[in-house]
């Protein structure tokens, strides 16, 4: 937030105005960017009062709840697929990336998390002139390494947004979000997961949201 508390109270309050609105229509709020999302959960309570925000998962905070509406995929052996969570979500919040595994159990996939530290990023950190050699050190001493690891490749995955802009621009690498990994699943006919190599993508994908 760089200190400017009161900015971030205004973009915070109209946030949160946004998700009371889009939850009383009665619709599952679920975000897609773990720091973002359990920013809502820490953070914006602080600022704006408990009861201030509803309840926003994350997508296997809510898959993992309705398991039992999910395609059985299960088979053995299962194939072996990797995850490095977002650094935010992986101390804020263990238990819910653990309940990645149990998403992809479902859809066979036995998937291992990755020890690992901060990808150097952290969101706007890594992005700022001053702080982008610390950045790459950051990397080079944690997920730089993990990369490198040529048995990884094709088969490892990230849920932050900063992680995978990290990698794709000092690793050279494109690291799908699960959720991806696990739509090509089903696109393959529930037979067969494809390896996508992972190197620096022609297209890209755009995500909007206030940063706050």
């Amino acid at each position: 937030m760089l200190g400017l508390l009161h900015r971030f109270r205004r973009t915070a309050s109209r946030n949160a105005a946004l998700l009371r609105a889009l939850a009383e229509t009665g619709v599952d709020l679920v975000g897609l960017e773990p720091s973002m999302t359990l920013a809502y959960r820490s953070e914006y309570p602080k600022a704006l009062g408990a009861d201030a925000v509803p309840q926003v998962d994350l997508p296997q905070e809510w898959l993992v709840r309705r398991l039992d509406e999910l395609p059985d995929l299960q088979s053995e052996p299962r194939r072996t697929w990797k995850l490095l969570p977002h650094c935010t979500e992986r101390t804020n919040a263990p238990g819910a990336t653990s309940d990645w595994t149990k998403v992809a159990r479902r859809f066979g996939l036995e998937l291992e998390i990755v020890a690992s530290g901060c990808c150097g990023m952290a969101g706007l950190y890594g992005h700022e002139v001053a702080n982008r050699q610390t950045s790459e050190s950051i990397y080079a001493i944690s997920w730089g390494p993990i990369l490198e690891d040529l048995s990884h490749l094709g088969r490892i995955s990230a849920t932050g947004y900063s992680c995978r802009c990290q990698t794709k621009l000092l690793g050279g690498v494109r690291l799908d979000h699960p959720l991806q990994v696990l739509l090509r699943l089903l696109k393959a006919g529930y037979t067969d997961l494809p390896s996508r190599p992972q190197v620096p993508a022609t297209d890209s994908i755009a995500v909007h949201h206030e940063d706050a």
